[in-house]
């Protein structure tokens, strides 16, 4: 009967019991709402019979609303009670997890059931509601907190690619430098032999023309005197035949006269290269700018780091430190790494390696030793009791992966810090577990990487592989 009562009571634009119905000159009813929109869509005529109709505000369905209102109270009320003894719903049934009223309570099919009253258990699921409700309140904060990084670290990577742009052009600019000074030198070299020898020809075209002048003079003499009288012949004779037998020496070609193109152009760009590398450092290490803490500040090249103090504009990103002053190298591969740090006037620094998963900085754990409080430290000694044989200027670090041996030492005097071979703790190097050079520092001073010659370098790379 409600469910046919409903049916009558819907509104035909929405279909839903009408809310503040209204009525046309053509008796259909409709929301209030539902028929504005109607008018504002343009149309005067009625949505079910399109008979037109000139009133700006229909009447309202007094009586159709009070029915609507009724009908609306009367299912609610109905929820509340119980289906079968249209009792008010009191209790909750335990086993079945389930509304029931007193009477479904004391049926003979319930006995031995338990029943809660219905405010006690409202109450304590109004609890567990409100703790879920309260994790749920607190995972959204998480996700605005990750939606702000990410546009954080969107707005930083514009940041970047201007800085990393402005880098490569300044490193190429300097390579077009050295190029452009180096081909002007070798033209240079060009021009300097094209004019010593073409000076040197000159030369030799000079002293040719005076030869060959001395020359046609003695021929043209000789020439004469064949052609005199007997008498005349006689009596210059022996000076004429002295004179066309002292003939000079048969003139030679200079050797090496034509400009030297081997030497130029030959194996050119391979020279050019042996004499950039001779000038170019490489750094063993490179530091990893995504994981330096706000307040470090490395150099353009990432071979070297000191503590502002200050906090630069850094985003969030899982890889950064965020409380230690530390920053990571490069991931190192297997085999054999070797590299020296400056830390001359720093008087709070940290040099090594740590091992662990790169987007968890701060739980990574390693083998390092470090200056601090005026202090030499290093793991398993506490402070004070380490005391190094030697002032400590430069570090090398050396790293076998495979050996499982990590040591440092002072290069200057090559005294040997501490060494450890086959810890216990190695990890196991796999999927996310990585092993990265290691640098912390509180002081403006900076920690230099020293950068290797291109010998050394090779030497470093075959023992390596």
């Amino acid at each position: 009967m409600a469910e046919c009562l409903e049916d009558h009571l819907q509104c035909p634009t929405c279909l839903e019991i009408f809310e503040d119905p209204v009525i046309l000159p053509c008796s259909h009813n409709f929301c209030r709402a539902c028929l504005q929109r109607w008018k504002d869509a343009g149309e005067r005529s009625c949505p079910v019979c399109r008979k037109g109709f000139s009133l700006r505000d229909p009447p309202s369905n007094l009586a159709l609303r009070n029915m609507c209102e009724n009908l609306s109270r009367a299912s609610v009320k109905s929820e509340d009670m119980c289906s079968l003894h249209e009792e008010e719903l009191k209790l909750f049934f335990l086993d079945h997890r389930e509304l029931v009223c007193i009477i479904c309570s004391d049926a003979e099919i319930h006995v031995g059931h338990t029943f809660w009253p219905l405010e006690e258990v409202v109450k304590g699921h109004h609890e567990e509601l409100q703790k879920e409700l309260q994790k749920a309140k607190e995972r959204l904060k998480d996700y605005n907190d990750c939606q702000e990084n990410c546009k954080e670290q969107a707005e930083y990577i514009k940041v970047q690619r201007e800085k990393v742009e402005r880098k490569i052009k300044n490193n190429f600019e300097e390579l077009r430098r050295f190029l452009d000074v180096e081909e002007e030198a070798r033209l240079a070299a060009v021009r300097e032999e094209e004019k010593e020898k073409s000076q040197t020809m000159k030369k030799k075209m000079v002293a040719l023309g005076g030869q060959m002048a001395a020359l046609s003079e003695v021929i043209r003499s000789t020439e004469e005197q064949l052609v005199s009288g007997n008498v005349a012949f006689m009596k210059k004779f022996k000076t004429a035949m002295s004179g066309i037998q002292e003939l000079p020496e048969k003139p030679q070609l200079l050797p090496g006269g034509l400009l030297d193109e081997a030497k130029h152009v030959g194996n050119l760009k391979f020279k050019v290269w042996e004499l950039m590398k001779e000038r170019l450092a490489y750094s063993p290490v490179i530091l990893d700018p995504n994981t330096a803490h706000p307040e470090l500040l490395l150099s353009e090249d990432l071979s070297s780091l000191s503590c502002e103090g200050v906090l630069q504009e850094r985003p969030k990103n899982p890889e950064r430190f965020q409380t230690r002053r530390s920053v990571l190298g490069a991931a190192l591969d297997s085999g054999r790494h070797v590299w020296e740090v400056e830390v001359g006037d720093n008087d709070v620094w940290y040099v090594g390696i740590m091992d662990g998963d790169l987007c968890l900085p701060e739980k990574m754990i390693g083998w390092f030793i470090g200056f601090c409080d005026g202090e030499y430290r290093k793991p398993g000694c506490d402070y004070g009791e380490w005391n190094p044989p030697v002032k400590v200027q430069r570090i090398r670090v050396e790293v076998d992966i495979n050996e499982r041996v990590v040591s440092f030492s002072e290069p200057f005097t090559n005294t040997e810090l501490w060494n450890v071979k086959e810890p216990s703790d190695w990890p196991d190097l796999s999927g996310n577990i990585k092993m990265y050079p290691y640098f912390r520092s509180a002081h403006r001073s900076p920690l230099k990487i020293i950068p290797v010659p291109p010998g050394v370098m090779t030497a470093i790379s075959s023992r390596s592989c």
